[in-house]
């Protein structure tokens, strides 16, 4: 059977313990194996439909331990995308877990809800709480108790075409009153590069969600710092310590919007997209290198840049201001507050074994058409530590 099989050849699925973590690798080892389960499948050879389904099975146990970051499309199916998205919300959610853990601590000095889109949200459980998260995700989709309230109220006498018609109109409906009140460069797979999706605007909107609120949690910090910092100002002198660090500004729509604004066609936005440059790091160091893109796509590539420069803009403030506390560790010992400083050196791997993540992620030696190759992408620590030198 062996030699009948399609072969395949994928990124190790690494556990990295970095500080500064990048999707691509993950997320293209997830991809490809998706894609190859569907080309399996269609097979005409009962051998090799046999294998994709063992591997199939395995690949949803991973997807099940997954499912806080999972978009659970019902009328869209691309598993090579969501994939990408399931990996990217799981590197986004590493901060966020850190940014909670210090927020906790200093909790006297900061708070936890902030209102987006006319909806409160407790960045506390956005980061910690499975079903909180879960429930926020179908609100977004229209699949929240309101909507479904409204659809038990529907009259009983509809056919069943005009009933299904009602209950997509209410669910669109509470999806696009969301959607319209993002920013502009939040508004992605609405027609602009040809593809529109209901289902991918409701990711849209969970994107701005997670962003705006580690944004949100970032400016609790600085704030929380900054109050600790004058609550105990003589210590603070004593000790002769720095000040907070300065926050990165940086508008990501601009930046967006020069790189493609004189390109001829789609090949050359791309291009330019690829070439944007934050911090010292192009866009594709911060991605991890390139995405094997099986399904071809201007909106998802587009949606993959923007949301990984809004990440990297928090990250890299909260990195400031881990380097920052790492500096600053005598103060908060002399303040009973010595327990701060364990979240400074937290990296990746750690992060998902605290959330139950086994380390390899998923195992793929029982699939002898499968070989796993370490990758050698520069990570964006590495390139830290050697600019600093």
């Amino acid at each position: 059977m062996a030699e009948d099989l399609p072969q395949l050849e994928v990124p190790a699925p690494e556990c990295p313990a970095v500080l500064l973590p990048t999707p691509a690798n993950l997320s293209n080892m997830f991809g490809d194996i998706a894609t190859l389960i569907e080309k399996m499948a269609l097979s005409e050879i009962d051998s090799i439909k046999s294998e994709a389904e063992n591997l199939k099975e395995v690949l949803d146990g991973v997807r099940k331990l997954l499912s806080a970051y999972d978009s659970k499309w019902i009328k869209l199916s691309i598993p090579e995308k969501e994939w990408e998205i399931i990996i990217q919300r799981l590197i986004e959610e590493y901060p966020m877990y850190i940014q909670t853990q210090i927020m906790s601590l200093i909790s006297s000095f900061v708070s936890f809800n902030v209102p987006l889109l006319g909806i409160q949200i407790d960045v506390l459980k956005l980061a910690t709480d499975r079903a909180y998260l879960s429930e926020l995700a179908a609100e977004i989709s229209g699949y929240g108790a309101g909507v479904e309230a409204q659809i038990a109220a529907l009259a009983s006498n509809l056919s069943p075409e005009a009933r299904q018609a009602a209950i997509d109109k209410l669910r669109g409906d509470k999806l696009d009153a969301l959607y319209d009140l993002l920013p502009s460069e939040y508004k992605i797979f609405s027609g602009e590069y040809g593809l529109e999706n209901g289902e991918l605007k409701a990711k849209q909107i969970m994107d701005f969600l997670k962003n705006e609120a580690t944004k949100f949690m970032n400016g609790q910090l600085f704030s929380g710092f900054g109050g600790l910092i004058g609550a105990f100002d003589e210590i603070w002198d004593a000790l002769g310590l720095p000040g907070l660090p300065v926050p990165l500004t940086l508008d990501v729509k601009a930046l967006i919007d020069a790189a493609i604004a004189d390109a001829k066609d789609d090949v050359e936005k791309l291009a330019n997209l690829k070439n944007i440059k934050i911090a010292g790091f192009d866009v594709m160091g911060l991605l991890g290198g390139e995405f094997t893109d099986n399904v071809e796509s201007m909106e998802f590539t587009v949606a993959r840049i923007t949301a990984k420069l809004k990440e990297f803009k928090e990250n890299w403030q909260l990195f400031l201001l881990k380097e920052w506390m790492g500096k600053v560790t005598s103060f908060f010992d002399a303040i009973g507050l010595g327990a701060l400083t364990k979240f400074v050196t937290l990296d990746f791997c750690t992060f998902m074994g605290l959330m139950g993540i086994p380390n390899p992620i998923i195992d793929l030696s029982s699939f002898g058409n499968i070989t796993t190759v370490t990758t050698q992408v520069k990570t964006l620590d590495q390139t830290l530590a050697e600019s600093a030198a």
